[in-house]
């Protein structure tokens, strides 16, 4: 079954009182708490001066039982989280109204500035209007999975969705394998780049198809998403073994690398450290030294290199190399180059921790 139909008309207040009953983040979604605050109070601009905002489509569990139902909740979002985060967030007082908030319908009124308890104070209509807002909601009903991904997929084919989280929505078995990784104290506790929009699904995407193949691929966003479509049609059993392995590895790293460890500020280079890993689990205890030293080098050797032409001349041609390679980051020829530079300084450091 699958049907799409508009919900009955219910105002924001009544929203409001069943946001407990609503999932927020059913596996496809999004990471929260996107939105800045202008862009919310501009939200809140278009409904008080009736400028039309689109539609919201949830998952309607009320009228079929499934279990694609995961949280028990009455519904789920499929597209409109931000939407929705927002109507609750003004409510509960989260921001005020912009700056240079005007209400059309009446300019005397000085409402720039205002939270919402300010308007239910003093300013009744203006609340009133904001909580009658009835919100066009579409009902999503089906109990085949799948569905519900495809719908989020289709919703968000434009600019705003990235690699990442368009790939978490797709069917088979890979993204549920990733969202289990992603759970590890590696990526829960060790890496310190910043993860708001899915950065640790794409960066254990690549690992994990790195490990499936196991050698260095093209890690570009059409492999990726050629990786995971590749879970709905092949035998699931090799992805779960590969899965096995990946977080095998990661959790070793969670025990090399620091909380929040500075090294991990990139990701692009975190497969790499992976491999070395991989290739050198007797000498891990030396690995993050090394890592340490060779990135403080490289840094160096880049601020030497552009100081002058003379200075330049002296920099170290392998790290400069490295650093070159490294701006296609996902280049299968640049994961390669750069893998060999490491794993030839991680040996050199070796046999100078030997002596």
């Amino acid at each position: 079954m699958f049907q799409v139909r508009k919900h009955p008309e219910k105002p924001i207040v009544w929203w409001y009182s069943q946001r407990s009953k609503i999932n927020m983040e059913p596996v496809y979604q999004r990471e929260g708490k996107l939105w800045s605050k202008s862009k919310k109070a501009k939200l809140i601009d278009s409904i008080l001066n009736d400028f039309d905002i689109p539609k919201i489509y949830v998952a309607d569990f009320n009228r079929v039982s499934t279990k694609l139902n995961e949280n028990e909740a009455a519904y789920a979002v499929i597209d409109g989280k931000q939407r929705l985060e927002t109507f609750f967030e003004f409510i509960d007082g989260g921001f005020p109204l912009a700056d240079d908030f005007r209400l059309n319908s009446d300019l005397s009124l000085q409402l720039a500035g205002l939270y919402y308890l300010d308007l239910k104070l003093n300013h009744t209509r203006v609340a009133e209007k904001f909580e009658s807002y009835v919100p066009l909601i579409m009902s999503v009903i089906t109990d085949e999975e799948g569905k519900v991904d495809e719908m989020f997929v289709r919703l968000n084919s434009g600019l705003e969705i990235n690699g990442a989280e368009r790939r978490n929505a797709m069917p088979g078995i890979i993204p549920r394998l990733i969202r289990h990784m992603v759970r590890v104290p590696f990526f829960t506790q060790s890496i310190s780049f910043d993860t708001s929009r899915m950065a640790q699904y794409n960066l254990a995407a690549k690992i994990f198809m790195i490990e499936d193949r196991k050698r260095f691929v093209d890690t570009k966003a059409r492999n990726l998403d050629k990786f995971v479509l590749e879970g709905v049609t092949s035998d699931t059993k090799t992805f779960e073994a590969a899965a096995k392995r990946t977080t095998k590895w990661l959790k070793v790293m969670a025990q090399i690398f620091l909380p929040k460890d500075p090294i991990l500020r990139s990701a692009g280079a975190i497969p790499l450290y992976y491999w070395l890993v991989r290739n050198y689990y007797a000498k891990r205890h030396l690995i993050r030294a090394f890592l340490e030293e060779f990135l403080k080098e490289l840094r160096e050797n880049f601020e030497l290199a552009k100081e002058s032409p003379r200075k330049a001349m002296r920099a170290d041609a392998e790290l400069s190399q490295f650093y070159t390679m490294g701006r296609t980051t996902n280049d299968q020829g640049s994961l390669v180059g750069r893998y060999d530079i490491l794993d030839r300084r991680f040996n050199r450091f070796v046999k100078r921790a030997k002596r």
